[in-house]
């Protein structure tokens, strides 16, 4: 039987709605009641703890062992690097791009401008390609920037990419593909035999429906 002795962080959003089934479907039971604000589960005799938090800040609770692992999108990996932290696992779930984005299809000429809130893995994917670039940082609603004159150019994350038509915009590039990825604080994941279990726990759990 797996201890159920540690702390789990989950990032908000669609992660944290395909982690409940995933977490079920291995046996514990899910502490967050429907409307509430609770963002802090202690650990249970038949449950681990649970943190909801955003993935950047899922990073720093790892890091210091303030949850003893974590589920986050590869993307925010790729955005803010590891920290140190040990990528356990894909999860599988949570699948979507990030892309270079635009209203025509046409690959940017000459110095551009691209909003997004991936400022690092923008920079480094047109660095890579020797491309001049000017990064306009945005945290939400990039959708609108070309539409308001604010950047020709998008970098985001997509799933369906039915936002971006719904603002006459089309995929011109993906740079990366992302999933929910389960990380693990090092000294813990080396010392806790209990974090392997789980972690094997969750590989052969079946996954969230995908709808």
């Amino acid at each position: 039987m797996v201890s159920t002795a540690f702390t789990m962080a989950v990032a908000k959003g669609r992660i944290l709605q395909d982690a409940e089934a995933l977490w079920q479907n291995s046996g514990w039971i899910w502490p967050v009641a429907n409307g509430t604000r609770q963002l802090w589960f202690p650990p249970q005799k038949r449950q681990p703890g649970l943190i909801i938090a955003r993935g950047r800040d899922i990073l720093t609770m790892v890091r210091l062992g303030i949850a003893d692992m974590g589920i986050v999108g590869h993307d925010i990996l790729l955005e803010y690097g590891s920290c140190g932290l040990l990528d356990v696992a894909d999860l599988k779930f949570a699948a979507c791009r990030i892309v270079l984005a635009g209203q025509t299809q046409e690959w940017p000429q000459g110095p551009v401008r691209v909003a997004s809130k991936y400022q690092n893995v923008s920079q480094k994917f047109f660095e890579t390609l020797g491309h001049p670039v000017e990064i306009v940082p945005l945290s939400g609603s990039l959708e609108l920037a070309p539409g308001l004159g604010i950047a020709p150019f998008i970098i985001d994350i997509v799933d369906t990419g039915q936002t971006l038509k719904e603002h006459h915009l089309v995929e011109i590039h993906t740079i990366h593909h992302s999933s929910a990825r389960l990380i693990a604080n090092p000294a813990r994941w080396r010392t806790q035999r209990q974090l392997i279990e789980a972690r094997n726990k969750l590989m052969v759990a079946p996954q969230p429906i995908v709808k």
